[in-house]
């Protein structure tokens, strides 16, 4: 039987958040490369405009994942609220499991 409720678990996981159709986690952006002759005015001015994109791609990655970080976090926060609110109203209903239980004739 603790099958079915990890089954039941992972079936409304899914159900619950598309996450799984969510971006791949590699980005796009590569570091430049420092020019050997840095005495050359263009190449270095060049290097620095590099640099700076190169810092705006990886800030850009890493906000773009730590929001699907936070999504994924409540999306896995409203899955478990919804199995405890399945186990307080249906499995721990008190008419299916009187507490105490009943004593019973044993002959």
């Amino acid at each position: 039987m603790p099958n079915v409720y990890w089954m039941l678990i992972v079936l409304l996981m899914i159900c619950m958040s598309p996450a799984y159709a969510h971006e791949p986690m590699a980005h796009n952006c590569s570091a430049p490369v420092r020019p050997v002759d840095d005495s050359n005015d263009r190449l270095w001015a060049e290097f620095l405009a590099e640099i700076d994109g190169f810092q705006a791609c990886v800030n850009a990655a890493m906000q773009r994942h730590e929001a699907a970080a936070r999504e994924h976090q409540a999306q896995a926060r409203a899955a478990v609220d919804l199995w405890n609110t399945f186990v307080t109203t249906s499995l721990n209903a008190p008419e299916d499991f009187p507490w105490p239980p009943a004593e019973r004739d044993v002959p």
